[in-house]
């Protein structure tokens, strides 16, 4: 009986402590499970270690896998650590439990943040033309015709094709009356106006009639990187042009000539701003061939005094003897600029004979 009694004992203590272990077990995969709440009927986590707000700009902090599509089924590259990224968008309503971030390269990743770290993007201050983190696009209308008044690399190659350039890029009455009577020997409405089938039957392409318009100078400084990357990257782009003829109203590739807005817009581009409603390819148009005076009318680039010009800055300058803004060039210190100056681009000192009545330094970089 005393046997039975111990045994029973022994079997009633094991049965108690499979009980507790079983209990503990539970509450430790219940503290270890994630919590899920449902939003608008969409499962998704509080998690404190996934991004909440769309970072915009993060640094991978070990290295992981990027992902074809938001499910993170299909694998794209690797991310290394210690590479940047943009962000597009913060994705929590993609079916999956796990937020995950939409690349601006159109890759997924995951959107813990014990994989990525947030980076604080270099931006301008709100009231002046902010940065822009991804290719700029063209402002204004691409493939435009060409009549009487025009500039531009378009003008520059219609007049040497027709006979009429003698050193001045402008669409004159000569070049309307030679463009006209081309038109009635081959086929064409006698306009006098260039349009893509006289610009074909002139014997230019119409990758050209468009790219000549389109060119915008490639992003060359990145969001995660500071002003002083910004500012290399536009006068990298300045020195593009090094020696390329000077060229009324012209704004372009560097295979071509520019002007000295052009060149400082090109310029502009490579570091990511873009002086809108001033642009590359409105410069060709009538009336916008001193586009220096709608950059120093501009509200949105930055008034400094001459006695604190930096690299990188805008000089522009008065035509002698009045007070109206004709040059504008890049300020690339110790006193040097780089400039599209009559008959090329060069580096020159920032005053000279020719021009030396600075109006004032813009700061487009801040």
């Amino acid at each position: 009986m005393k046997k039975q009694l111990k045994w029973t004992s022994l079997l009633a203590a094991a049965l108690i402590s499979t009980s507790l272990a079983a209990t503990q077990l539970v509450q430790a995969d219940t503290q270890t499970t994630p919590d899920f709440t449902q939003s608008q009927g969409q499962t998704v986590t509080n998690q404190t270690n996934y991004w909440k707000q769309n970072p915009k700009v993060i640094r991978i902090k070990k290295a992981t896998m990027t992902f074809q599509d938001a499910d993170l089924s299909t694998p794209a590259t690797k991310a290394k650590k210690g590479s940047h990224y943009l962000v597009s968008q913060l994705i929590t309503d993609n079916g999956e439990a796990r937020p995950v971030l939409r690349l601006s390269n159109g890759h997924y990743i995951t959107a813990d943040q014990t994989v990525s770290a947030k980076v604080k993007a270099y931006q301008n201050p709100k009231k002046y033309h902010q940065i822009h983190y991804t290719q700029v696009k063209p402002y204004g209308h691409v493939g435009y015709n060409l009549s009487r008044g025009y500039e531009g690399i378009k003008t520059w190659k219609v007049m040497h094709r027709v006979g009429t350039w003698h050193g001045r890029n402008y669409y004159d009455q000569a070049t309307y009356n030679a463009v006209k009577n081309f038109q009635k020997h081959h086929g064409l409405k006698a306009t006098g106006t260039v349009n893509l089938k006289t610009w074909q039957k002139l014997g230019f392409s119409k990758k050209s009639w468009y790219g000549i318009d389109s060119y915008i100078a490639p992003l060359k400084a990145q969001a995660w990187q500071g002003r002083k990357a910004h500012i290399e990257a536009m006068i990298k782009q300045a020195y593009r042009y090094l020696g390329k003829p000077w060229l009324a109203g012209c704004s372009s590739s560097p295979a071509y000539g520019v002007d000295c807005s052009g060149l400082v817009m090109q310029s502009l581009y490579a570091g990511g701003l873009s002086p809108v409603p001033t642009s590359s390819i409105g410069h060709a148009h009538p009336g916008n061939e001193w586009n220096s005076r709608n950059l120093w009318a501009d509200k949105h680039l930055k008034r400094v005094p001459y006695a604190k010009r930096q690299r990188g800055d805008l000089v522009f300058y008065y035509q002698p003897g009045t007070h109206t803004i004709y040059h504008v060039a890049i300020y690339l210190g110790h006193n040097r600029v780089i400039e599209s100056w009559p008959p090329r681009v060069m580096v020159s000192p920032i005053i000279m004979s020719q021009r030396s009545v600075v109006a004032g330094i813009k700061r487009p970089f801040i």
